[in-house]
Order: C-alpha cells, then sequence, then structure tokens
C-alpha cells in the first residue's frame, strides 16, 4: 500500500487503484515513463477520495476526473490534449471555469449586459427565460443537452400555481418559442467566448400527440363588433363626464375648489382617442404611449417617428434609424386636432392622467371596455390587425399595407393575404376569359 511518504514512485493504474488517505492530502505526479504527461498529478485526499488534475501552471490546475472512473490513460489523454490546447495559447483554466458557469449566472450577467441595449424585448425575453427554465438555471450552460431538456418538456406542464392548484397546458408553439429564446442565450454564449461549444442544438422539440396547440387566430373587429365598441366608447365618455361632474359637486359643497370643467368639445379622458387612433393608425401600444406632439403634423396630415420595433430590426442590421412618416386618416386627424385644441403642458399625446408622464398601463379600462362591448377574446394589439384587416379588404395592395403597417419583411404582411381573396379571382379573369366562341 503506497502512502504520502512514496511521492517519487511512478504514477501506475495500480498506483491509482491501491493508494490511500494518510494525515494530509498528497500528490503523485506522472513522471518517468514512456506515455506519462508532466502536467498530470494524482491528488489524494486523506478520506481517500482521489482526482486526476491538470497542472497548467503554479497554482493554476484543472479536475480532469476521478478514479475508478476515468482511468490513468484516459487522464493521460486528457491532460494531453489540454497541454495542446495550452500551447496555442488557450487559457484552458479559464475554459473550464467558464463552462461551469450556469444558465442563470449568465442570464443575469453577461447575456443581460448585452441584450439590454441590444434587444428591443429583452426585459420580456429574460422573464420568459427565468420562469420556463426555472429547473435548470443552476445547471452549467455547457452542460445542458438533449436529458436535461427532455425532462424540461416533461416538467413543463405539470407545473402548479402556489396554492397547489395545477397551471393550464403550455401550447407546443409556447415551447417553441421559448427553446428559440434559450438557444439564441446559449449561441451567444459560445459568440462571447463564455463557453465554447453547447449541446441545445442536440435537442428537437417535435409534437406529440398529448401535445396543445395554440387556438389562437388573426384577430380583427368585426363590422358588428367595431360598432359595439364605438358605442361603449362613447358611453364611457358620458360615463367619465358624470362622475367628473359629481365629484366636483362634492367638491363644491365641501368648499373646496373643484378642478376645472372639461370643455364640452373635449374628450372626458385619454381612452376613447387612443383606441380610436390605435385602429385608425395602426400604430403599436408602445408607439402611442410615446407619441409626442412635434412628431404630429396636423397641417400635413402625418405622424412622423422613429418606430419601435421597426427601428431595432434596422439597428440589427446595421442599418442607421430613420423617421417613419405615416399618413392620417380624415377621422384620425380630426381626433388629434380635437387633443391638440384641448391639450395642457405635456409634450406627450397622450400623457399619463396620474402622473403627467408617460402611460404604461390601460389594462383595467380596456379590460371594462371589452365586458360593456360584449368583444370577446380581444387584445389592445388586435386594433392593430383590424387597421391591416381593413386595408386589405378595401383591395389595397400588401406592399402599401406593409409600408403602412411599419413592416420590414413583406413575409409579416403576407398573414393578412386570406382576407382579399377577389384579387386572386380577378387575375383568373384576366387570364382565362370567357371563351364566347362556339366551335
Amino acid at each position: 500500500m503506497t502512502n504520502q511518504t512514496d511521492r517519487k514512485l511512478r504514477l501506475s493504474e495500480e498506483i491509482a487503484r491501491t493508494t490511500r488517505g494518510s494525515g494530509k492530502p498528497y500528490e503523485i505526479r506522472d513522471r518517468g515513463g514512456k506515455q506519462s504527461q508532466p502536467n498530470l498529478l494524482l491528488r489524494v485526499q486523506p478520506s481517500g477520495a482521489k482526482a486526476y488534475y491538470f497542472q497548467a501552471g503554479r497554482g493554476r490546475r484543472i479536475l480532469l476526473g476521478k478514479p475508478p472512473l476515468m482511468t490513468l490513460a484516459q487522464a493521460r489523454m486528457a491532460a494531453a490534449s489540454a497541454a495542446g490546447r495550452s500551447a496555442d495559447g488557450v487559457d484552458v483554466v479559464a475554459e473550464v471555469r467558464n463552462e461551469r458557469v450556469t444558465l442563470g449566472d449568465f442570464i443575469e450577467g453577461d447575456w443581460w449586459k448585452y441584450a439590454e441595449d441590444r434587444i428591443a424585448s429583452a426585459d420580456r425575453i429574460k422573464v420568459v427565460l427565468l420562469h420556463s427554465f426555472a429547473d435548470l438555471l443552476g445547471h452549467p450552460m455547457a452542460q445542458i443537452g438533449k436529458p436535461e431538456l427532455e425532462q424540461w418538456r416533461k416538467n413543463r406542464n405539470h407545473r402548479t400555481k402556489t396554492d397547489g392548484a395545477p397551471r393550464k397546458p403550455v401550447a407546443l408553439e409556447t415551447m417553441r418559442r421559448e427553446l428559440t429564446y434559450l438557444r439564441a442565450v446559449v449561441n451567444y454564449g459560445v459568440a462571447s467566448g463564455t463557453i465554447s461549444t453547447h449541446k441545445v442544438g442536440d435537442f428537437l422539440l417535435t409534437a406529440t400527440l398529448a401535445d396543445k396547440h395554440t387556438d389562437q387566430k388573426l384577430r380583427w373587429l368585426t363590422i358588428e363588433e367595431e360598432a359595439r365598441l364605438r358605442q361603449a366608447l362613447e358611453a364611457r365618455e358620458q360615463t367619465v363626464r358624470a362622475y367628473q361632474a359629481t365629484v366636483n359637486a362634492a367638491r363644491q359643497r365641501r368648499g373646496l375648489e373643484p378642478p376645472p370643467t372639461p370643455h364640452p368639445d373635449a374628450y372626458a379622458d385619454h381612452i376613447k382617442p387612443l383606441v380610436l387612433l390605435a385602429m385608425l393608425t395602426g400604430l403599436r401600444r408602445g408607439d402611442l404611449f410615446d407619441l409626442q406632439w412635434d412628431q404630429v403634423d396636423l397641417n400635413l396630415g402625418q405622424i412622423r417617428r422613429v418606430i419601435g420595433k421597426t427601428s431595432h430590426a434596422r439597428r440589427k442590421r446595421g442599418k442607421p434609424v430613420t423617421l417613419t412618416t405615416l399618413p392620417l386618416a380624415p377621422e384620425a386627424l380630426q381626433i388629434l386636432k380635437t387633443l391638440r385644441d384641448h391639450k395642457g403642458t405635456s409634450h406627450l399625446v397622450f400623457p399619463s392622467p396620474v402622473s403627467g408622464t408617460r402611460l404604461d398601463n390601460i389594462a383595467n379600462a380596456w379590460e371594462h371596455l371589452m365586458r360593456d362591448a360584449s368583444i370577446e377574446r380581444f387584445r389592445f394589439h388586435d386594433l392593430r390587425h383590424t387597421f391591416a384587416s381593413r386595408l386589405v379588404q378595401a383591395g389595397v395592395d400588401l406592399n402599401t399595407v406593409r409600408e403602412l403597417m411599419t413592416h420590414t419583411d413583406i413575409k409579416m404582411t403576407l398573414v393578412y393575404a386570406h382576407l382579399s381573396p377577389d384579387h386572386k379571382a380577378a387575375a383568373l379573369a384576366k387570364t382565362f376569359p370567357l371563351n364566347m366562341t362556339a366551335e
């Protein structure tokens, strides 16, 4: 049996197998044989636990493996590989350290520093990653592969709420989107040099019979729904005015100065003009929240501003960000003129009625509006789809629709193409006219 006094023995399979722990940790270096690796050593703990290490420099070493799971021959091959990479200028210690970086630490650290200023939806993507892959956040990023992701998929539909109630099944499309986000993160890990490679690409998310598919379809307002929405908006205007009058009367009875009474031609608040402009311009909610008066030209009937999502796509392609000019429909122009005639001191078209700063939420008002209008499964963003569908159904060509929707790719506009089947019939009629000549 060897012990800590056998420092100069030649490392062999027998030595690795039979050596025992002593009062202090000790090391046996691989030296003297034809196959030996001078930077390989076997470290033995007092408990008898053993491990092979590659010595990259003074105080710098990396764990290769532990006997008997790793044989001496395998350890020598690993040490030779590390020595070769080190000779090529690779910092093998840093490489191994990075390979142990967990997914959670990388998302919160290097990836977030990169994504925060470069990806428009970085906040939302980060929330999705931390929620969906919560069970993998403590795993070394480089080691997440097919087994881990198979387990992730299995568990994805078996999570419960904090009260123990089961959550709704997750649609296959949702899981695919989450996996796309994960791939983007680990790909950046490779691009940034944090890890040398990853195994996420080995996992393919294929459909099974048990999978739930999203039933969400492209949604827009029917003519009847639009009429109900406009009626609900007008009814809301009257309700808000009546409430304001009640509050003012109560303040007067208490001897308090009431706020100024809104002009009869002004909107009661921001909800009606905001909703109608979304439907009449196709602007996204964030672009409407950010809209400033110096971006509105009432004389020319235009909005000129940098569109958030479009500018992000241009930046990703290395192109300069440019102003987008959007012509205004007559009703949209009249709405903005009314707002301008009665605007306060804010530079924003839709300032928050509470803080006077940028709006950030109208969820409560929207929910009540949909209920009052008896409209189901309709999001604020679907007003944008309504704008596009009205254009297509009116016979506007898809490239013009693309420009008005500020789409960077015509493929994004083609989702509305099925709304205008008449152009196909017209093309057939033009190409194959009725032949009235009888044989």
